[in-house]
């Protein structure tokens, strides 16, 4: 078996972006996350203000959420391979999707440490230093975030476009835990627990937004909007008409494919050149990171005869049969199909029969616009075969034969070139050929009309006959 290899011919798609530019943005984040959790942390403990320590955890999620998205990046930069042939982007959404499920475990938690710190009604002590750690903690986030934020728009990473979400929403926790400490100092003792509660609200939402964004790419909703993509289409030369526009994938790096039909009069270099060009404009767009054209001819009225015509003699030769004539009639809008079907010399009828029910059977399935298939069974052979030499005497016998039959048709003449062929591989058989001359005006229906009437008479004065091949010219060729 041929061996392939798909990266030698450039089947894989390249990867376009600084994947290690994005991991260096992830790593100084969650740096800068784990301090500002480690901050967080402290000032909680020392006072046992237990809203700190609960806004400690949610910037410890974000520390852990870029623990995620390195994974997933690490996943996500391994070039395309044999299993993988569109890459592994989406190991990268996947860790998107990580994130949001992280968000979703933060707010459940800030909703069931809120609840209970409502029903428990306890009063902590509030402080200078527990106020300046809050503050600084929320410098270290918002600087994050924007940092993140603006890095992962411009490198095209959901992953950091989420994760700075997440953060974002960090802030939100914070800026309500240093609310409620402000209204704790006004005797406000519950307040932190509603306001806790009103952002883990907050933060689910951004869960869902960030579902929202990514599970399309999962799911293979279309990536680029077909009518770009078709506004490129039309401007190539030589393409005639589109169809089965797709699309998929990730923003930045979408995999394009569709089918393009060209003049089924164009030579296979020609076609090619056409989807070659289909294929560069299209890789030109900024979303777009893989194309795939499927080349057809344009089917006309006369290119849907000749698709039929190809897939029956395609069904005859998958299954070792030979086509000698083929006729298609259209009677009432519905297509029925006669085929004269050349069959092993050697086959049993009973064999034969079933070869004829399978070639029916393949073009149907191919072909569903045919309501009917009818067979003439045939000798034939695609083998070639080893004639044997006859006997002088028997030869003039047949070649006597051949000419008394020529002689019963006024209108043919001249008989020559007459062979008499024996062939023992195909049950000791007669294969008989000859040329005769016939008038240049004659309408080849009537031409094949004789033929036809010949070789069935000397098939009924000769025995043994496998076939006749009678060749009709012109007199002047003769």
């Amino acid at each position: 078996m041929t061996s392939y290899d798909w990266e030698d011919e450039g089947y894989f798609p390249t990867e376009t972006r600084d994947l290690a530019r994005i991991r260096r943005v992830l790593v100084v984040t969650m740096l800068l996350n784990f301090l500002a959790m480690g901050v967080k942390l402290a000032a909680g403990l020392l006072t046992g203000a237990l809203s700190v320590v609960a806004d400690a955890l949610d910037s410890l999620f974000d520390g852990l959420s870029n623990v995620v998205g390195l994974a997933g990046l690490y996943a996500a930069s391994k070039p395309p391979d044999a299993e993988h042939p569109y890459g592994h982007r989406k190991f990268e959404t996947i860790a998107a999707i990580s994130i949001s499920i992280l968000l979703f475990i933060t707010s459940w938690q800030l909703l069931v440490l809120a609840w209970g710190r409502f029903q428990s009604n306890v009063r902590i002590e509030v402080n200078f230093w527990v106020v300046g750690a809050m503050i600084a903690a929320m410098l270290i986030q918002g600087l994050t975030s924007f940092y993140e934020l603006r890095q992962g728009r411009e490198l095209q990473s959901e992953v950091l476009v989420a994760d700075a979400m997440h953060t974002r929403a960090s802030i939100l926790v914070s800026l309500s835990v240093l609310g409620g400490l402000g209204l704790i100092l006004l005797g406000f003792s519950r307040a932190d627990a509603l306001l806790a509660a009103f952002v883990a609200i907050m933060i689910a939402k951004i869960g869902v937004d960030i579902l929202k964004e990514n599970m399309p790419v999962l799911v293979d909703r279309a990536a680029i909007d077909p009518q770009k993509i078709a506004s490129v289409v039309k401007q190539v030369g030589g393409v005639q008409t589109f169809h089965r526009v797709r699309s998929r994938g990730a923003a930045g790096s979408a995999a394009v494919d569709l089918h393009i039909q060209v003049s089924p009069d164009s030579t296979l270099e020609e076609a090619n050149a056409v989807a070659d060009e289909v294929r560069r404009r299209l890789l030109a767009l900024d979303e777009v990171n893989d194309v795939t054209v499927h080349l057809e001819a344009h089917r006309d009225g006369k290119s849907d005869a000749t698709q039929i015509f190809s897939a029956i003699r395609q069904a005859a030769n998958e299954l070792g049969l030979v086509i000698h004539e083929v006729w298609v009639h259209s009677m009432d809008g519905k297509l029925t199909a006669e085929i004269h079907v050349g069959v092993n010399l050697n086959a049993t009828l009973g064999e034969a029969h079933t070869q004829a029910d399978q070639l029916e059977h393949a073009i149907k399935e191919r072909l569903p616009q045919i309501v009917g298939v009818h067979t003439h069974l045939e000798l034939a052979s695609k083998d070639i075969l080893v004639a044997d030499e006859v006997s002088d005497e028997f030869n003039k016998f047949v070649r006597n034969e051949v000419e008394q039959v020529v002689r019963e048709f006024p209108a043919l003449g001249h008989p020559h070139n007459i062979i008499v062929k024996r062939n023992r591989s195909a049950g000791n058989n007669l294969f008989i050929s000859l040329e005769c001359t016939l008038t240049a005006e004659t309408p080849i229906t009537q031409a094949h009309e004789l033929a036809s009437a010949v070789e069935g008479e000397i098939r009924r004065r000769l025995r043994r006959v496998a076939d006749v091949s009678v060749h009709l010219e012109p007199p002047g060729e003769a």
